[in-house]
């Protein structure tokens, strides 16, 4: 009996790792939330602010998985396959460094404005890291295998959708564009959405793996 209580108390609690899986799903939506409004900037000192929050947000998305791998190497039980809690938690990060990147462009090329679909692309991106904050806290056993994976469905719609708007408006560029150097960042920064948004359908696919394994 003792020995029991000793073995479950020097184990570290299995929550943590759905609380830091749950930190790091919320870092790309307030990321995600701060590319639409960085996207809708107009003013060049305000979205540089703005660039700087998705910078500090990114950061935390660092901490979380240095902390996230910390607990792998020092948990011998974890509540998922530990393979499956390495992979979410590096594609998460991955998402929160791309919307870094992708909205770092715009000071590094010094772009006045955006291309065109870029505030449809960011917002289909928000949506999607909403549907994963949602999926991963659900991994806790707030919702149902089903739950989860409708919201991989979703987020995997959402990625078809940006795709379809993100060939639309290359396609409309190459075509009318005549400036070299305004189609060349334009169209980079739209690759960075479209990219984002493909790291999103990462996480989806992640999840779904995990919700069959576990089913």
């Amino acid at each position: 009996m003792w020995l029991d209580r000793a073995i479950k108390w020097l184990l570290p609690r299995e929550e943590h790792f759905f609380e830091l899986l749950q930190r790091g799903a919320q870092c790309t939506q307030e990321a995600s939330a701060l590319l639409i409004r960085c996207v809708e900037e107009t003013d060049r000192i305000r979205r540089e602010r703005l660039i700087q929050e998705i910078k500090d947000v990114e950061r935390e998305a660092d901490r979380i998985i240095v902390e996230v791998y910390q607990e792998l190497n020092r948990t011998f039980v974890t509540p998922i396959d530990r393979s499956d809690i390495y992979r979410l938690g590096s594609d998460l990060e991955a998402i929160t460094d791309a919307i870094f990147a992708t909205a770092l462009q715009i000071d590094l090329h010094a772009m006045t404005d955006v291309p065109s679909g870029s505030l449809e692309i960011t917002k289909l991106i928000n949506k999607a890291c909403q549907q994963i904050v949602e999926a991963v806290f659900g991994l806790q056993g707030r919702q149902s295998h089903l739950e989860i994976r409708k919201r991989c469905k979703q987020i995997k719609s959402l990625e078809d959708e940006g795709d379809v708007v993100f060939r639309l408006q290359i396609a409309s560029m190459f075509k009318n564009e005549k400036d070299a150097v305004r189609l060349l960042t334009h169209k980079e920064f739209l690759e960075g959405l479209e990219s984002t948004l493909d790291l999103c359908d990462d996480v989806g696919n992640v999840l779904s793996s995990i919700v069959i394994k576990n089913s």
